[in-house]
């Protein structure tokens, strides 16, 4: 696997890096969206962060309903909550396990829902 410079960024967030941030609540996913996911996957979902252009592979395109449309609510949830590599996806993207209550990510997973707009 190609090294990224993201990869750095991501590490801080997921490994212990949130402790000081504020706590979310499951009812403004928008808000956790913008504050720990938009630096990959970009403010509109398109996987175009700040930090997507030094991530091998790049993240996943929210706005991409054919692509969203082949993964389950559930795969999504474990994507987040355990990191793509427990799917069999991206090892740049990180677990949430630890940050997130399941009511959160199950939040977030209904948000991103929300991009792909048909």
């Amino acid at each position: 696997m190609r090294p990224t410079r993201g990869f750095f960024l991501i590490g801080f967030l997921s490994v212990g890096g949130l402790s000081a941030w504020p706590s979310w609540g499951a009812e403004n996913p928008a808000s956790l969206f913008t504050d720990i996911c938009s630096v990959c996957h970009g403010v509109g979902g398109r996987g175009d962060g700040p930090s997507a252009a030094g991530l091998y592979p790049k993240p996943a395109d929210f706005t991409d309903c054919k692509a969203m449309a082949a993964d389950s609510d559930q795969t999504l949830f474990k994507i987040i909550k355990e990191g793509g590599q427990s799917v069999g996806r991206s090892t740049v993207m990180p677990s949430w396990k630890d940050s997130l209550s399941d009511d959160q990510i199950r939040s977030l997973v209904k948000y991103i829902r929300g991009f792909c707009k048909k």
